[in-house]
């Protein structure tokens, strides 16, 4: 830690007071008085984990048939997860530009100063943009999710004949320019 940075008063715990600064004393910890019905965080009625899927690395040089299909779904279910994250944050956003937009109007109902109208009105205008950005992030996210459907399937059409002979043999498939000489 620097010197700078320890110089630094630190910050008071949440629920303590602390005496003035010129008063001499040390930092006195009061309890504060809240009011008796406190807001309090929604409890999540079960355990909420959040699972890392890991996409595979694209240079590993494991080529075969499975291994590119297992890749390649891989790839498809990332993207899925993704669209589906997606989907929510884009409600999120509209529903949260559709709130301050609300929220301006009743600020201006009210009759209160136009410095705070205009800046409730900046605000909705910022959440529409950011809205309208993230939709256009879902549009790319699912036409990258077909594109990787599209590739699975293509790549299944192409080689799967040719992955049941080598599966049939009794030997096994010679290396690469063997039979060439």
């Amino acid at each position: 830690m620097s010197e700078q940075a320890s110089s630094q008063p630190t910050a008071p715990e949440p629920g303590s007071a602390t005496s003035p600064a010129g008063s001499g004393g040390t930092a006195v910890a009061a309890p504060v008085a809240g009011p008796a019905t406190a807001v309090v965080p929604r409890q999540s009625s079960g355990l909420r984990r959040r699972v890392r899927r890991r996409v595979p690395v694209l240079g590993d040089s494991d080529h075969r048939f499975e291994a590119v299909q297992a890749k390649l779904k891989a790839v498809t279910e990332a993207m899925a997860a993704a669209n589906k994250h997606l989907e929510g944050l884009d409600r999120r956003a509209r529903a949260t530009a559709t709130e301050a937009s609300n929220l301006a109007s009743g600020i201006a109902d009210a009759e209160l100063d136009a410095v705070f109208v205009a800046m409730t009105e900046d605000v909705a205008t910022a959440q529409t943009e950011a809205a309208r950005a993230v939709r256009k992030m879902l549009r790319a996210a699912q036409q990258a999710e077909k594109a990787a459907i599209a590739v699975q399937r293509a790549h299944a059409r192409h080689y799967s004949a040719l992955q049941r002979v080598r599966k049939g043999r009794r030997f096994r498939t010679p290396k690469p320019g063997f039979f060439q000489r």
